[in-house]
């Protein structure tokens, strides 16, 4: 751990633990946004006179936006160098949450979300470029790791805090400020530690080829699969709680949130165990699949009377296995390719990632109004995780192969 982060070796303005500070609150002020969104959508629906239907495509512009641009941002993050890139990123993402606060109309509205999910594709992209670059000469399993707990991060701060800031008398105004201000800030401050230049010199970048392609695309299959645990818990566990268990919000949001930390926790332990084991990536995610799926198991097999300190503890297990692989699939589609050609891999995984949380719940949603079953979705879910480490146990197999050739 010492050693992890001693300055010797290490490519950045400053030292390893505060650049790695960072990067995990610029991913987190990403997130913010991202999660609040979401999270503000009843808030929304108030203000612009919203159905149901609308209220949902007030979500799914902005990860339209960030779906739509990810490999893009990547690619600029390879050929211009990440502290460009989430410099002038930083300014568009500002100026378009400012731009909501004048927006009347709901078809500009959306527009504008698309827009924003666009420019906040930066954040990620930049943030995993930097990171994997700064720390090229060591392990990177667990500084990944601890980046990606910015996610869950921010999500938790946006449930905490916007619904009372969007409920007061001057409505999404203050939280559209602060989505600027916070944006720019820690947008600034990230790249202004990072290494200035593009990120290789640029006479000897090869062009992208399917070699390149063919490298990734285990990890990206992996993620968009894997996917299904992560955005199941997050949309359906309150739902489950519930109906099932007759826990009221308020608790079951402190058990979702155990669920949050599991999935920090799982991120920053599974690149641990990573590098332990000399970088293989595939064997951990195997493991987190399998802790996901044994959780989601006991889930769909729990008696109804469950006291809450146990459906806590499960859930915080459910979390380090459905959410903790994350960074694991990211790193992996990295050290997978050329490092001039880091930043599209790691962002195809990003974008393989939003493709899957797209497909998923709507099924799992679908399953759940046919049968008004939760358990037998949760037994599901836990099959498939399982079917899905199954998988990339071979891949990983193959993976090994390949680097002996």
């Amino acid at each position: 751990m010492l050693k992890l982060f001693a300055p010797r070796g290490f490519h950045a303005r400053v030292g390893p633990a505060p650049f790695l500070t960072l990067a995990t609150l610029s991913q987190a002020g990403a997130s913010f946004v991202q999660q609040g969104i979401v999270v503000m959508g009843i808030f929304f629906a108030s203000q612009y006179r919203l159905s149901l239907a609308e209220m949902g495509l007030v979500t799914t512009a902005l990860s339209l936006g960030i779906t739509s641009s990810m490999v893009v941002m990547g690619a600029v993050a390879d050929r211009v160098g990440p502290r460009r890139l989430l410099f002038y990123g930083t300014i568009g993402m500002s100026l378009l949450s400012l731009a909501l606060l004048r927006q009347s109309q709901f078809s500009a509205l959306l527009l504008i979300l698309f827009s924003l999910g666009v420019m906040l594709a930066a954040a990620p992209a930049a943030g995993t470029k930097a990171v994997f670059t700064a720390f090229r000469d060591g392990p990177r399993g667990m500084v990944m790791g601890i980046r990606q707990t910015g996610v869950p991060l921010g999500a938790l701060l946006a449930a905490s805090l916007l619904p009372r800031l969007a409920g007061g008398s001057h409505g999404l105004r203050p939280t559209f400020w602060l989505f600027a201000v916070e944006l720019l800030f820690l947008g600034w401050a990230f790249s202004g530690v990072m290494q200035s230049g593009a990120a290789a010199s640029a006479s000897h970048r090869p062009h992208l080829s399917l070699s390149v392609v063919g490298r990734i695309w285990r990890p990206a299959l992996v993620s968009s699969l894997l996917v299904s645990g992560q955005y199941l818990v997050l949309g359906f566990s309150l739902a489950d709680l519930r109906q099932t268990h007759g826990i009221g919000l308020a608790t079951g949001g402190l058990i979702l949130a155990m669920a949050q930390l599991g999935g920090g926790v799982g991120r920053v332990l599974s690149g641990l165990v990573s590098d332990r084991l000399g970088g293989r990536r595939p064997p951990v995610i195997v493991g987190c699949a399998f802790i996901g799926a044994t959780m989601a198991l006991v889930v769909a097999i729990m008696p109804t009377r469950v006291s809450v300190v146990w459906l806590a503890m499960v859930w915080f297990f459910l979390g380090l296995g459905a959410v903790g692989w994350n960074a694991l699939t990211i790193t992996w589609a990295g050290e997978s390719v050329p490092p001039q050609h880091s930043g599209f891999a790691m962002s195809a995984v990003g974008t393989s990632a939003f493709l899957g949380s797209a497909v998923f719940p709507p099924l799992f949603g679908a399953l759940i109004d046919a049968t008004h079953q939760f358990n037998l979705g949760w037994a599901l879910l836990g099959i498939f995780l399982a079917a899905v480490g199954v998988m990339t146990w071979r891949f990983g197999r193959t993976a090994a192969k390949m680097s002996q050739a």
